[in-house]
């Protein structure tokens, strides 16, 4: 059946029940029920209670009915407000405790769904870990530097930092629904707070397909939007990741400087005693943001 988007979510929190959230935005309604099918059939196999919520963020060349698309239910956004919003949408309708997300244009392997729900009964979150080989060589670059920054504020090795096919407990997402995107850096949100707030997330290697269709991912501003998310995450959970080696790095320039006054005029310069202060206060804003985000 359709639903509009203000209505209310359907209660319940079955522990082997699973909601699938397909975000949707001008994808073919042949793509789009191909999707939805390969989702239900594959928790159907592995004996699943599960639903399938498909968002609409107001698409402008096609229109999508539930009808038409396996008993899914459709959400539709009045106006286009991102893949984050459009996620967000779908965990408020969820009814299951566990969540599904994967993307709506086939270039994910669904019935690799099959492998990963049983793993829920040791991890909160599994993900859908792609091969760089098959991401495009534009997006690589950008990609492997994100990565390997959310690898080091986590301190665990990231194969994959914005996968969009993984399973989730929604606990992951309530608790922290504030800092959660409207855009692409929601899967890369999921992904940090996951590994830093205590859960147990394991990456499951999977095949990426080519896409059908124009993907909506600009390479330049998206990695620029989730480079910002990343650090606006360091400083809500590991602010001394951060702050230490910035700290440090001041630190030690203070005293190159300090060598090349003593060197050439026998006493310390004014930039080497505004260096020397602002290591300090580095360290001491990291001290400060750790204990507020303790509190």
């Amino acid at each position: 059946m359709d639903r509009s988007e203000p209505e209310s979510p359907v209660g319940g929190n079955e522990s082997r029940g699973v909601t699938f959230v397909i975000p949707c935005y001008n994808e073919s309604p042949e793509v789009l029920l191909g999707t939805v099918k390969r989702v239900t059939d594959t928790a159907a196999a592995a004996g699943w209670a599960h639903e399938v919520v498909v968002v609409d963020d107001a698409s402008s060349r096609f229109s999508y009915d539930a009808s038409s698309l396996g008993g899914a239910s459709v959400v539709r956004h009045k106006v286009n407000r991102g893949y984050g919003a459009a996620l967000a949408t779908g965990l408020r309708h969820a009814r299951y405790r566990w969540i599904g997300i994967i993307d709506a244009d086939g270039t994910y392997p669904a019935e690799k769904f099959a492998e990963m729900l049983p793993l829920t009964a040791e991890y909160q979150m599994v993900v859908g870990a792609r091969r760089w080989k098959d991401i495009s060589a534009l997006r690589r670059i950008p990609k492997r530097c994100l990565t390997w920054l959310a690898s080091y504020l986590s301190d665990r090795a990231i194969p994959d930092l914005n996968s969009g096919m993984r399973i989730f407990s929604r606990d992951i997402y309530d608790g922290h629904k504030r800092i959660y995107p409207d855009r692409f850096s929601f899967s890369s949100t999921l992904t940090m707070v996951g590994l830093t707030s205590g859960y147990e997330v394991l990456f499951v290697d999977i095949d990426y397909f080519t896409r059908v269709g124009r993907s909506s991912i600009h390479p330049i501003k998206d990695p620029i939007r989730f480079g910002y998310q990343l650090l606006r995450l360091s400083l809500y959970f590991r602010p001394l990741r951060l702050f230490l080696p910035l700290s440090f790095v001041v630190g030690l320039a203070a005293i190159a400087r300090g060598y090349r006054d003593l060197a050439l005029n026998d006493h310390f310069g004014g930039l080497t005693l505004v260096l020397f202060f602002m290591s300090f206060q580095v360290f001491f804003f990291g001290l400060i943001a750790e204990i507020i985000n303790k509190k």
